[in-house]
């Protein structure tokens, strides 16, 4: 038998050997890009949105300065946007449905205020809870409190801070389309 015989023998097994060694990479692919697609679907719709804009890291910012006598600056402070928790994800959802906005506005060198600009499904008790929290602020800390029961039904609590005071301000709000939610004033002030 010749070289070119022996050649041609291999050869039909060879291609069987490359022809099975293709699919299974090709099966093997598909195989992932179906586990990968999944999981960006779910992680997609668990967590639709994500900002790095963190509440309470604004406030901490805005009453260290108060606390060391800064005047604070609109040029370092003032944002509209969203607002997020410790997770990245936005404070409330709007009463269209999309990330609730929120407006930082230095009206002064010694004050601040954070307000939430649309209705929607906020927990402003929840939110106060993790602002004081990141503050390490106690009841200690709690100068004053009013339930205001006033059409507006308003809301009141006031918080000493080194050199100023953290007001949190709430009343109902009503929609056109009559949906009802809460809107909120953080208030960053320097003592006076």
């Amino acid at each position: 038998m010749g070289c070119a015989e022996r050649t041609t023998g291999l050869r039909p097994m060879a291609n069987l050997v490359l022809l099975a060694s293709v699919l299974c990479i090709v099966v093997f692919l598909a195989g992932c890009e179906g586990k990968g697609s999944h999981a960006a679907e779910g992680s997609e719709s668990a967590d639709y949105y994500h900002a790095d804009n963190d509440i309470a890291m604004v406030v901490r910012s805005l009453a260290d300065a108060v606390s060391v006598g800064e005047p604070l600056d609109s040029v370092d402070y003032d944002y509209d946007g969203i607002l997020t928790d410790g997770q990245g994800t936005p404070l409330y959802t709007d009463v269209q449905g999309a990330p609730g906005q929120w407006e930082v506005n230095v009206v002064s060198p010694h004050r601040a205020v954070i307000r939430n600009l649309y209705l929607g499904d906020l927990l402003p008790g929840d939110l106060e809870a993790y602002i004081t929290g990141s503050l390490n602020l106690t009841d200690a800390d709690l100068v004053e409190t009013h339930e205001y029961d006033s059409d507006d039904e308003s809301d009141l609590a006031l918080y000493s801070i080194p050199g100023g005071e953290l007001r949190f301000e709430t009343r109902a709000g009503i929609a056109p389309n009559g949906l009802e939610g809460p809107l909120m004033s953080i208030v960053i002030a320097a003592r006076q």
